[in-house]
């Protein structure tokens, strides 16, 4: 929220503007990506650039506006790319019938965590007090990108969750706080920031990227600790357009987005935002939605 407040949020419904739809509400990480690449895409585009939210269904009713959209790269969508494809259903396909635009951040990992009282120190211990009764969990959701750590877990060492669902990762580590949940899923940007900030600090178990974060590097990775490294995702983002956007539209407004890689505003907005800014093309996408369908695939659903 400070760093909302540092951007500042100009979202609008200008019909005459670029417009950057977000499927997640205001202080959301879609929403921060938005308000940090406005004013440079603007700039580069020479014409305005705004955003608005469709909200409901995670995300899936913001990818739907975009597809119905009119395919002249006025109406864009900014998404997780892991959550585009845990919205897909057979019935209802929606990569296919988007155009990837760009990838605008690096993936950031998602983290179990406890209060720092807890009696769960580490892995070993997580293990220990979840065969030994049932721990009650704070994921986003089963199917959310960040909920998905806690499905990965409970599927590859056989445990089972007390699942008390919230509506966001804040939530979730309102809930630790107030030891209504002996254990929270939330990305580990959210914990990073709360505990700059605050005076109980969160205690993490174990993170989903393939790596270490830089920040926690005394903390495994669930891949490691498993001896999987498959296991191992994180969350991107990247902008859409309609699949039928012409190649000469979609080619500006990747050139503009990439262009971005040496604003030296967005990416110093960025790191007060704890947010990855990094971009590149179409291409980038691909890559990350092949990774992600294999790590959804792994998850009954």
């Amino acid at each position: 929220m400070a760093a909302a407040g540092l951007i500042g949020c100009r979202a609008t419904a200008a019909t005459s503007a670029v417009r950057l739809i977000c499927g997640f509400g205001g202080g959301n990480p879609t929403d921060l990506c938005a308000q940090l690449i406005q004013d440079g895409f603007s700039a580069a585009l020479n014409e305005p650039v705004e955003f608005d939210y469709t909200l409901g269904q995670a995300g899936r009713r913001a990818a739907l506006e975009v597809i119905g959209a009119a395919p002249d790269g006025r109406l864009l969508l900014i998404a997780e790319i892991l959550n585009l494809v845990l919205q897909e259903t057979p019935a209802e396909p929606l990569l296919s019938r988007l155009q990837p635009i760009a990838k605008i951040t690096r993936g950031f990992s998602t983290a179990l965590a406890v209060n720092e009282y807890s009696d769960i120190k580490d892995w070993p211990g997580l293990l220990a007090s979840a065969r030994a009764g049932r721990l009650k969990a704070a994921p986003t959701g089963h199917d959310s990108t960040v909920g998905l750590l806690l499905a990965l877990v409970e599927r590859r060492m056989k445990l089972s969750f007390e699942a008390l669902e919230v509506a966001g990762t804040n939530a979730a580590v309102e809930m630790l706080l107030t030891r209504r949940a002996d254990l929270a899923v939330v990305d580990t940007r959210t914990v990073l920031l709360h505990n700059g900030r605050d005076r109980t600090k969160l205690r993490v178990i174990a993170t989903s990227g393939a790596r270490r974060s830089p920040q926690l590097p005394n903390v495994p990775t669930v891949g490691e600790l498993v001896g999987n490294s498959k296991l191992a995702y994180t969350i991107s983002f990247g902008l859409f357009a309609p699949a039928a956007t012409p190649p000469a539209v979609a080619r500006r407004l990747t050139a503009a987005l990439v262009g971005l890689r040496n604003d030296k505003s967005v990416q110093a907005q960025a790191r007060l935002a704890n947010i990855p800014m990094e971009f590149d093309g179409p291409s980038a996408i691909a890559e990350a939605v092949a990774r992600d369908r294999r790590i959804a695939a792994d998850i009954p659903r």
